[in-house]
């Protein structure tokens, strides 16, 4: 089965583990925009693992055995990025001692991800996108014109649609680099796969320290009612701090931050004014619902209404998403009045 090598292609490529239909998905995307050479753009929140998902794309493509390069285009000035990308000659400009490649021409014959897309200046866009265009480019300082094969992979966190329409970002490049978008869901969106992304970053804290960390069943509990605005990176940051400080092999939910009133990304959510928080890990309960301070009642409201949007009203469908039961989502579409028949 095809699914059957995605998945076994996948698993070598650290980050992507779960089973949540959200995560499906996109690998079902995945497998069909890899074997192309179209040009693809990974939309998501930051952490959500986009060079991960580039590197997949990558390796299950025919480009495999050719190199994957990538670069963060954020912060970098028009010069620099110019360098970056199309390399130069020796004498270029003060400091260039000696002649440099740049990423295009280590990439050819591969990939190349472009990181943070939406953040390169309106003068370079015209000079990506000739090379985009034409497959061709000159380094800086030089006069011989060089050509490529790559094929391109972007990934931004913002909406370029709107740099379009106020003219910070050139609509002929949006449609050059936007063929195929890939949309990478935030792990609130995907809480049923926590457990098993914790697991996977516990064993690689445990194979790089030589230890033998493990989780005690509650701990993964309270880990999948986090919301982790942070996303995979959060959680990492999370199971690698915990691991550290953890006084026993079998980490506790006490041996956590958020236990201790010192998880100071929460602050990210809460500061936000999020909507109003109910907890579906209530088998129902109404009484569940009485304490609005009760810890762990993390999962907001609006995480709910982006599940039951993508599953167009369908209860099952949503309870899929956010990994809960039918019976917990009609509960919790009851408590907040959400009528279905308006999604």
């Amino acid at each position: 089965m095809a699914s059957d090598r995605f998945q076994r292609r996948t698993d070598e490529l650290d980050g992507i583990i779960g089973e949540s239909v959200a995560l499906r998905e996109v690998i079902e995307i995945v497998q069909k925009v890899a074997p192309t050479n179209s040009a693809v753009m990974l939309r998501g929140e930051s952490g959500t693992g986009k060079e991960v998902f580039a590197n997949a794309i990558h390796a299950l493509s025919p480009r495999s055995k050719k190199p994957f390069v990538a670069l963060n285009c954020a912060a970098l000035s028009s010069g620099v990025l110019e360098s970056e990308l199309f390399g130069h000659e020796k004498g270029a400009f003060t400091g260039a001692v000696s002649e440099r490649a740049g990423r295009f021409e280590l990439a050819d014959g591969g990939t190349l991800l472009l990181d943070e897309i939406g953040e390169i200046t309106p003068d370079f866009q015209s000079k990506l996108l000739r090379v985009i265009q034409e497959g061709e480019f000159e380094r800086m300082g030089g006069i011989k014109t060089r050509k490529v094969n790559v094929r391109l992979i972007c990934a931004t966190n913002k909406h370029l649609e709107e740099a379009v329409m106020n003219g910070s970002f050139r609509s002929d490049l949006y449609y050059r680099i936007n063929v195929i978008t890939v949309a990478l869901p935030p792990l609130r969106d995907r809480a049923g796969d926590i457990p098993l992304l914790a697991k996977h970053l516990l064993g690689k804290f445990n194979k790089e320290n030589d230890s033998d960390r493990n989780f005690n069943p509650d701990a993964l509990d309270l880990l999948s009612k986090c919301p982790f605005p942070g996303n995979v990176r959060e959680l990492e940051n999370c199971v690698r701090r915990t691991a550290t400080l953890a006084q026993e092999n079998k980490i506790m939910p006490s041996d956590f931050a958020c236990a201790k009133d010192q998880c100071f990304s929460s602050r990210l959510w809460k500061g936000a004014n999020p909507a109003p928080h109910f907890d579906i890990v209530t088998n129902g309960d109404p009484a569940a619902f009485e304490s609005p301070g009760e810890k762990n009642r993390i999962v907001e409201y609006g995480r709910l209404m982006t599940a039951l949007k993508k599953a167009g009203g369908n209860q099952a469908k949503a309870s899929r998403i956010l990994g809960k039961t039918t019976r917990q989502i009609s509960y919790a579409v009851r408590q907040h009045g959400i009528n279905l028949n308006e999604l």
